[in-house]
């Protein structure tokens, strides 16, 4: 699978959970005001958890890019040489896959109003 299509599984998943928690706090027999205060508790930790995912899969891709700058350095120095095409190809990968965790960090983030 590609990391879009994982990504977009991921997403679907996490928003039908939340949906589904919903859902539930709503038909659950208890008054207004009780389902509110645990509707108000829910969202608050939902949102703590998904600020602390997206925190981890930042932090992963970031040390993931770094492992693969750290290998091209590697491979540079150990006198491979690499044209300057499959450089590029390198760096616009990373930038490519930075600027994907970042649009997908700022679509959760605006989704949960952090």
């Amino acid at each position: 699978m590609r990391n879009d299509e994982v990504t977009k599984v991921a997403g679907a998943f996490l928003i039908g959970g939340i949906l589904g928690a919903a859902v539930a706090l709503l038909y659950a027999p208890q008054s207004g005001q009780a389902t509110r205060k645990d509707i108000t508790r829910t969202a608050r930790r939902v949102r703590n958890e998904i600020g602390d995912i997206v925190e981890d899969t930042i932090d992963s891709v970031h040390d993931f890019a770094d492992d693969v700058k750290d290998k091209a350095s590697d491979l540079i120095d150990s006198g491979v040489d690499l044209s300057e095409k499959a450089k590029k190809e390198i760096a616009a990968a990373l930038e490519h896959g930075q600027k994907t965790v970042e649009k997908q960090r700022k679509r959760l983030s605006e989704a949960l109003g952090i």
